[in-house]
């Protein structure tokens, strides 16, 4: 991969679920006003919706009226309802996990770099207006209503590379869509694909990406020849015994991983709810399952993935009249370390986000968690979800990822992390 794209000196950057979270904020308001206009399936709305993110507002909202053969309303009235909406709205979003982390890369590289958005200039003031000014240090900004032509045609990342004074082939442009995927490859310049769509990656190599992955936390800028992430964290993990002859006191180069460190760490809880009832049965590993409902602004916070951090788990011992009716000793509050999965689940293929941490501790006959508040300080980022050839090969990389958690969290940077008073249910 090197090779073709070191050439690569400037980057392009789309906005809407690339690099702050609007898609779920849209689709919200947006298919609540179609409703209003017919008797549809949410799932002819959910598609209509699908075929046309990506476009300018206008366009996908002419789009989605022809699929839906919305007649009674222009396309006029039906985009000011809808703005007037998110208007509204538009300091909820947040930005894209890892999304700062690259802005602030780029910036301090000097790398140049442009914003190239279907959104038109008056509602991109409107959508930034909750954020810190970091559009204005980016080179350039190319806006929808700039161009003849929204995506898929190359308008915008056209426009985008003449501002920036370069020929689009030296451009890596970052997409979330497939129309943006093909509207970064018409226009000669690199399209690096992270899906919007959690369960058709397939539309993206159709796009033609030249490379597709699961968040910004997985971008490796290196490939492309541009000034490498430094901040990831090397775990060392003890190597089989047969493998401890090779002079390096039992570890080894294929023992070791590296884990990205999240500033800030992410806070999240809830009480534990029954989950699938995999975890123990199937897997073989007790997880304690949050409803994703009440933190989903914290879980947006996090890309799809396997992290680690450590657990607070409430007990009863404060509580005089909480009995666990077995004659045994009241419950302690405890504090452990955890590895956790969040997002779908490609193997087990979750039509529902999920939040599974495992608390790598043995807990007993005091393992069933149900019903106890459970808050967890997420301190790092081990790696992207995967789909496995067999369960045996799922059950292998959890028991793996475990050992990197707990091989993180001995060092001194992130076993500090035990001490953060929210862990803590001080009453």
């Amino acid at each position: 991969m090197t090779t073709p794209f070191a050439k690569v000196t400037h980057v392009i950057l789309d906005l809407d679920g690339t690099l702050i979270n609007t898609e779920q904020l849209v689709d919200e308001v947006v298919s609540a006003v179609l409703h209003k206009r017919g008797d549809f399936t949410a799932s002819r709305v959910r598609k209509a919706m699908e075929h046309v993110r990506g476009m300018r507002p206008g366009d996908g909202t002419r789009a989605v009226m022809d699929l839906l053969e919305i007649t009674d309303v222009s396309v006029d009235a039906l985009l000011a309802e809808t703005s007037a909406l998110l208007d509204a709205r538009w300091g909820e979003v947040s930005m894209m996990p890892g999304a700062r982390r690259l802005l602030d890369h780029l910036h301090v590289h000097g790398v140049k770099t442009a914003l190239a958005t279907s959104t038109p200039a008056a509602f991109l003031a409107k959508k930034m207006l909750s954020h810190d000014g970091w559009v204005e240090r980016l080179s350039v900004v190319a806006t929808g209503d700039e161009v003849e032509n929204g995506k898929p045609k190359p308008d915008i990342f056209l426009l985008a590379a003449e501002r920036l004074g370069v020929d689009p082939r030296t451009c890596v442009v970052l997409e979330d869509t497939p129309l943006g995927v093909k509207a970064a490859k018409a226009a000669g310049a690199f399209a690096i694909a992270i899906p919007s769509i959690h369960d058709d990656f397939a539309a993206y190599e159709d796009a033609g990406a030249d490379q597709t992955i699961r968040s910004l936390y997985d971008l490796d800028l290196s490939l492309w020849g541009l000034p490498p992430f430094r901040d990831r964290v090397d775990v060392a993990l003890a190597a089989p015994s047969d493998t401890k002859a090779d002079g390096n006191d039992g570890v080894s180069d294929a023992f070791v991983e590296s884990v990205l460190p999240l500033r800030p760490a992410v806070r999240l809880g809830g009480p534990v709810v029954r989950g699938f009832g995999r975890g123990s049965k199937t897997l073989g590993i007790p997880t304690a399952n949050l409803d994703v409902a009440p933190i989903k602004k914290e879980s947006d916070a996090l890309a799809p993935g396997i992290y680690f951090g450590w657990a607070g788990l409430r007990g009863n011992a404060n509580d005089a009249n909480d009995s666990r009716g077995d004659g045994e000793a009241p419950i302690e509050n405890v504090i452990a370390p955890m590895v956790m999965s969040i997002g779908w689940n490609p193997f087990f293929d979750n039509a529902t986000k999920t939040v599974e941490p495992w608390l790598l501790r043995d807990f007993g006959k005091d393992g069933d968690f149900y019903g106890r508040e459970l808050r967890l300080a997420v301190l790092g980022y081990v790696r992207p979800e995967a789909d496995f050839a067999s369960l045996e090969a799922l059950v292998e990389r959890i028991h793996r990822d475990a050992d990197v958690a707990r091989g993180a969290l001995a060092m001194e940077r992130f076993e500090g992390g035990k001490e953060d008073p929210y862990l803590k249910f001080v009453d």
